[in-house]
């Protein structure tokens, strides 16, 4: 359960880191932006994904999100599942003079349940959920 505590923790966060895996269990990390948490047990964020979390996350759901104060290095991580995703913002067409091909042209906003909260440091920590 998302406490008030870790509420305010997350949404003081900028980033959340976002780890997926394809369905050979190949990891792939990716950051997003403006956590927050709607209610106890779920997250939802913006990012402008590369094509491969979402390819991940359409395969296999299960998702890991980590955010940590940059001073302290202290924080937690999120186990969960995508519940939903969709479009939060769409680009007005390819540029290809000024962009790399393959960028990301939507911005996708994710809805995720969560199933366990832990500790998330580089200190000494447990895998223990909250």
């Amino acid at each position: 359960m998302i406490t008030e505590n870790i509420k305010r923790f997350i949404e003081g966060v900028e980033y959340a880191f976002v780890a997926s895996a394809d369905a050979h269990g190949c990891p792939h990390l990716a950051a997003g932006q403006g956590l927050r948490s709607p209610d106890p047990g779920h997250l939802v964020f913006e990012a402008w994904f590369c094509h491969t979390t979402l390819q991940n996350l359409e395969g296999n759901p299960s998702i890991a999100i980590a955010v940590a104060d940059p001073v302290s290095g202290n924080g937690y991580q999120f186990i969960g599942r995508i519940e939903r995703s969709e479009e939060a913002s769409v680009l007005d067409g390819y540029a290809p003079d000024v962009e790399i091909p393959g960028m990301p042209q939507v911005k996708s906003r994710l809805y995720v349940s969560v199933e366990k909260i832990m500790d998330f440091s580089a200190g000494r920590h447990t895998d223990q959920p909250l």
